[in-house]
């Protein structure tokens, strides 16, 4: 006698043996079902309904300006810069060469050498242009150097503060930076930090609010 599945949608109640007897194809798109209406029964082991979180928390706003908030403003800053397109200038010399073809040998090669690959994935990247709310908080936060640092005395820290918000941002190698710079890393961080500081304290002092 064959027991029967209990109720009336796919991978409801199905007891393990109708699950192992059906194909793995099936099985994978029965649980992709449940699993986009939130049903979590007999997945993986799991039970009762799943909450759909969000693929990335919002960031939390602080009650008042800090110099890590300040930063982390520049970095956001900086990382929407790189989103915006190229400056509107003239283009000048352009390339007029004809798109080269390749044969099969110089796809065998690139192939090999993940030449091919690497080709495959810059053509297919696509650049998402920040909203005007992100392009307003770009500006917003890049001006803060130029307007309180911006006399002679503040002229290192303000240069500090400008490439540790855009090394950050892009993950660069600050060991080299500072080396090219010809100055050590901890008298790099004590100028960032102490622009950083006068940043936010000019911030709460001419009552800007935090967002």
């Amino acid at each position: 006698m064959s027991t029967k599945p209990v109720g009336g949608g796919r991978n409801r109640g199905a007891p393990g043996s109708a699950d192992e007897a059906a194909p793995l194809a099936e099985r994978a798109a029965a649980a992709a079902d449940a699993e986009l209406r939130g049903e979590r029964l007999n997945i993986l082991g799991a039970v009762g309904r799943s909450t759909l979180s969000p693929l990335r928390r919002p960031p939390r706003v602080p009650d008042r300006w800090s110099f890590f908030h300040v930063m982390a403003r520049m970095e956001e800053g900086f990382r929407t810069l790189s989103r915006l397109p190229l400056p509107t200038r003239p283009r000048g010399y352009i390339n007029s060469m004809p798109v080269y073809l390749y044969d099969r040998a110089d796809l065998n090669s690139q192939l090999e050498t993940h030449e091919l690959e690497r080709m495959a994935r810059m053509r297919n990247r696509v650049r998402i242009p920040p909203s005007p709310a992100e392009i307003a908080r770009m500006e917003e936060a890049l001006r803060w150097p130029a307007l309180y640092l911006s006399g002679a005395e503040f002229h290192h820290l303000a240069r500090a503060v400008n490439l540790g918000a855009l090394w950050a941002a892009f993950d660069a190698d600050i060991d080299a930076r500072v080396k090219r710079l010809k100055i050590t890393r901890r008298a790099f961080h004590a100028r960032k930090l102490h622009g950083l500081r006068i940043i936010a304290r000019e911030l709460a002092l001419r009552r800007v609010p935090v967002r």
